[in-house]
């Protein structure tokens, strides 16, 4: 019997999880052979993250048993789940930006009162050449990217010698050839006897990497397939249950001639090293049209993205919102002139978690005329406001006065994009906007935006996801080592080859 039960990692038997009125969890019962990547899907709200966050001893669940090989366990709290050997990266990254990427690595779990910092060093690049990842062991973890804090997140549980990983949509903010990469790590430790537990959205990855899938839907249990046995549109039906909405793709035979909406002419930027980020970079982007910028992480996207915001100062060029010179113009004045933005990171620059919905609907916008009233806000307009930005996308929230701490990942980024679409303008700037989001809710927000631009708006998407963007752009302008460049073809063959300058 020992030897029947060794084959599994761990078993979840029929946990329930209750939050109030929401049965988060309904008797779910998921059991992942060792040495496997299993697959957990489903739409936003489905309890994929809660299910794992029981594992993980983040959540204690009203009823239901743990199993960790074979035997049964109480996990009261995260710090046991780690010395049993499960470790979790969630979407919501907990690095300090204060101290280095080393001492972030190691916290919490020092070797001892005292420290050798060169074994530790020594270990720690170890670990992330095994991983194909790189970092500067002494920098400050506030340098990192997104994308950056989450590699050093999950070399953490290599660091606490995790054996069963949790990994909540790893490769949300990493680019193809790093998801790539990242996969390829996990192949070689799965095959050194750990398992990978992959909460995605993302069915190719599913398809590709993973051995068998769950599916939940609603806090319930919907299947469970070898994928071999699946095809993508099988296993996208199992997850939305009712159907996808589809998204009208428009082939355009000829160019856009809409009038020019945003135009960057010569721009040069300089990095937080003092480097180049974006050298030289021109383009024009017009109304009606959907522009994307594909390119490996850290090519120069993010400091085009905040000089184009306004948080960035250009060392060279120009830059125009329709007939408006804007490289003088504060962030203010931009968004004042039709610019709108669904920044990168929802936490760091698109909400305030403590503020209540109401306060976080008019957040960058409360300066506008529809929100101010004789120089004060106007709180009767924004309540209404507020409805109107969490209806568009079917928000899941109780009263408009609840923080936005107390919505859902998902959730919380739904509001984000609806604010940023209901709010008119000329031009919207949108990095990574499907991040974290479930099929049916990206294809929703392209879906508004290929609407956005036939009622004359413009749209500049920045994606790691090179099929999201050979989907939905009219054109794709591809950054590599700061330089911009038009694909004229649209293939993924393509636009990899200008990604790494092939």
């Amino acid at each position: 019997m020992a030897g029947e039960k060794s084959e599994f990692a761990f078993s979840l038997r029929h946990i329930s999880k209750r939050f109030g009125p929401v049965l988060a969890l309904d008797d779910i019962s998921l059991t992942v052979r060792r040495g496997s990547i299993h697959a957990v899907v489903g739409e936003n709200g489905a309890g994929k993250t809660t299910l794992m966050r029981v594992l993980y001893g983040a959540i204690s669940p009203d009823s239901g048993q743990i199993e960790i090989d074979g035997r049964a366990e109480r996990i009261p709290n995260s710090a046991v789940a780690i010395s049993k050997g499960v470790g979790m990266v969630s979407q919501h990254y907990a690095v300090i930006p204060e101290l280095t990427n080393l001492q972030n690595l190691m916290l919490g779990s020092e070797p001892s009162r005292w420290v050798n910092p060169p074994a530790l060093k020594s270990r720690a690049e170890s670990l992330a050449t095994k991983m194909s990842f790189q970092f500067d062991w002494d920098s400050p973890s506030s340098e990192l990217s997104p994308a950056g804090a989450q590699k050093l997140e999950i070399l953490k549980l290599l660091w606490r010698n995790s054996r069963i990983l949790i990994l909540d949509e790893p490769t949300a903010m990493l680019s193809p050839a790093d998801g790539d990469a990242l996969f390829a790590s996990l192949i070689t430790l799965v095959a050194g006897g750990a398992t990978v537990v992959l909460v995605t959205h993302r069915i190719p990855e599913v398809m590709q990497f993973c051995e068998r899938v769950t599916v939940l839907r609603g806090g319930k249990w919907i299947a469970e397939k070898t994928v071999n046995d699946l095809n993508p549109t099988q296993l996208a039906s199992l997850i939305v249950g009712d159907g996808l909405p589809t998204v009208e793709v428009t082939t355009r035979s000829t160019e856009i001639q809409g009038v020019p909406a945003l135009t960057a002419t010569n721009v040069s930027i300089q990095g937080d090293r003092g480097n180049l980020a974006v050298e030289g970079a021109s383009f024009e982007l017009r109304a009606g049209e959907v522009v994307g910028i594909a390119g490996v992480d850290g090519s120069g996207q993010r400091e085009l993205f905040q000089a184009l915001l306004g948080v960035r100062v250009l060392k060279t060029g120009s830059i125009s919102l329709g007939d408006t010179r804007a490289e003088a113009l504060t962030s203010a004045r931009r968004i004042a002139s039709g610019l709108r933005i669904i920044p990168e990171d929802r936490h760091e620059e698109g909400v305030v978690n403590e503020w209540s919905l109401e306060e976080n609907s008019i957040l960058g916008l409360q300066r506008l005329p529809d929100f101010s009233l004789r120089g004060a806000i106007d709180l009767k307009s924004r309540r209404g406001w507020t409805e109107r930005v969490a209806d568009r996308f079917a928000t899941k929230r109780g009263s408009t006065k609840q923080s936005m701490a107390s919505l859902s990942g998902g959730n919380q980024q739904r509001f984000v994009v609806a604010r940023a679409l209901e709010s008119g303008g000329t031009v919207l700037l949108a990095f990574q906007p499907t991040r974290g989001l479930d099929l049916a809710a990206s294809a929703r927000i392209f879906e508004a935006f290929r609407l956005a631009t036939q009622e004359g708006r413009a749209v500049l998407l920045v994606s790691f996801d090179l099929d999201e963007l050979l989907l939905h752009c009219d054109r794709i302008l591809v950054m590599n080592r700061g330089r911009l460049t038009l694909a004229t073809t649209k293939t993924r063959e393509a636009l990899g080859d200008l990604m790494v300058a092939a």
